[in-house]
């Protein structure tokens, strides 16, 4: 197998949100740039510096049309998600390029090449429901997580102690309860919306209006789909967003390897 670097990584990442956004807009699917992507695209007008991922944001009726029909083309890209596909190990889908393959070192080996990321909004119902969401979230975290040897004696021994709680639940079950548990709500018809597959799904609630209508947002030369508050998603997420953070968090919180495999 041949090593993808970092630029060449980018590339096709770009590429795979082209053809993603190209297929909502035929499809008439909503989406939307989030996380560290959104935040690069209002702060650096492209990727954070020391990023190299790409994420997304689809309401839950989206994001389900979007997996039923995505994989019916012709495209080099293909979408995985829990429902897709029951090996693989993540809560939210991903866009990965065919002919690549992610290592990760952190975790246990899933089935997908160079990826974007696609999590779902739902209908926030209350504080208990986003914190279940979270709760199970963590618990996949742990079941993926393998252990590394630049992890310390205690953290070792924290998740030993956390896998072996969790020894009798599946994996499986783990997905099918969070989704459950998420939709709950009807996502148009909830005055405040979650990104209910994210590890802090109780801090991540925003007014479904944000996402009513959006803007476009320049991004490494071209222009995404952005919430028409950014402002607000992005305050709720890193506070003064425009504030860089220390030279010493500058860093990739990312371990992995990507590969081309034809």
């Amino acid at each position: 197998m041949r090593e993808i670097g970092t630029e060449e990584l980018k590339r096709i990442q770009i590429e795979i949100l082209d053809d993603v956004a190209a297929f909502c807009q035929h499809h008439n699917l909503r989406y939307y740039l989030a996380y560290g992507t959104l935040l690069g695209a209002i702060r650096h007008k492209g990727y954070i510096p020391w990023d190299d991922d790409i994420d997304i944001h689809m309401p839950r009726p989206d994001y389900e049309k979007f997996l039923e029909l995505y994989n019916s083309g012709s495209s080099a890209n293909r979408a995985v998600s829990h429902e897709l596909d029951n090996k693989y190990r993540a809560a939210f889908a991903k866009v990965y390029r065919k002919g690549t393959l992610v290592k990760e070192f952190h975790f246990k080996q899933d089935v997908f090449g160079v990826y974007i990321d696609i999590f779902p909004l739902d209908g926030y119902k209350d504080e208990k429901q986003a914190h279940q969401c979270g709760e199970i979230r963590r618990y996949m975290h742990v079941k993926n997580s393998i252990f590394t040897s630049s992890m310390t004696a205690m953290r070792k021994m924290r998740l030993t102690l956390t896998k072996a709680i969790l020894l009798p639940v599946t994996l499986r079950s783990l997905q099918k309860r969070i989704k459950r548990i998420a939709t709950q709500c009807s996502y148009d018809s909830s005055e405040r919306v979650y990104s209910s597959y994210s590890r802090l799904a109780a801090r991540e609630t925003f007014p479904r209006s944000i996402f009513d209508s959006y803007k476009m947002v320049a991004f490494e030369g071209k222009e995404y789909r952005a919430p028409m508050d950014c402002d607000c998603y992005l305050r709720a997420l890193y506070g003064n967003y425009m504030t860089l953070p220390p030279k010493e968090k500058q860093q990739s919180t990312h371990n992995s390897q990507a590969y081309y495999t034809d």
